[in-house]
């Protein structure tokens, strides 16, 4: 099946129209196009940020996690020649 396209519009204030603007300038393709790739970019970040939050929701609800002291602990090791790995959960329900 053919990838149809649909058209709608979004008013934007016109700064942010000259830097969609002038950055299609830049890189030689249309507005439409900036526009598209920078809205399928927000979609699969914006997603991949909920997903993720609601996993570590999930996660939290569980009662299993860790205490800020095994975390801070854990992070005083970062970028040492001892750097830890992740602990273990350290609190149950």
């Amino acid at each position: 099946m053919a990838n149809v396209s649909g058209t709608f519009s979004v008013r934007l204030p016109d700064s942010l129209r000259d830097d969609v603007d002038a950055l299609a300038e830049l890189t030689k393709r249309s507005r439409s196009y900036i526009v598209k790739e920078a809205v399928a970019l927000y979609m699969k970040d914006r997603t991949a940020y909920l997903r993720d939050l609601n996993e570590a929701v999930a996660d939290a609800d569980s009662g299993f996690g860790h205490s800020g002291e095994q975390v801070f602990d854990w992070m005083k090791t970062w970028g040492t020649e001892d750097e830890a790995s992740p602990p273990a959960p350290d609190l149950e329900p």
